[in-house]
């Protein structure tokens, strides 16, 4: 269990390249420098239940979703930008807002100061 699904990580480092084009992301290396061991796992599973989602019926969705929202506290708070992140590697950039949405409680929704920069 080394790497339980190391394209996730792959194509995330692809897209916080300098000049990446179509990757819209606001993430930066240092974002995925910080990641630890849980961090990573949890992302892999987090990564598996976004292609869950895309590729379910509602039932199954829904089951992806319940999932993602028990994994987020198994992760650093400053690791949730990534798992939001990786609803791009499963469906579309644009799904992302109404995707996070549906996982993460109101009163949590801004996401951490350093991903918006304010390191």
């Amino acid at each position: 269990m080394k790497h339980m699904n190391p394209n996730w990580e792959r194509w995330l480092r692809g897209c916080v390249k300098a000049g990446e084009d179509g990757c819209p992301t606001t993430l930066t290396r240092d974002h995925l420098a910080r990641l630890t061991g849980q961090d990573r796992r949890a992302l892999a599973a987090v990564a598996a239940c976004w292609q869950l989602y895309a590729s379910s019926d509602e039932d199954g969705a829904e089951g992806a979703l319940s999932a993602i929202r028990c994994l987020l506290p198994a992760m650093q708070r400053s690791a949730w930008p990534v798992a939001r992140e990786l609803i791009a590697y499963a469906m579309d950039w644009s799904d992302r807002e109404l995707l996070w949405s549906k996982v993460v409680p109101r009163y949590l929704s801004p996401l951490p100061a350093t991903f918006e920069g304010n390191q």
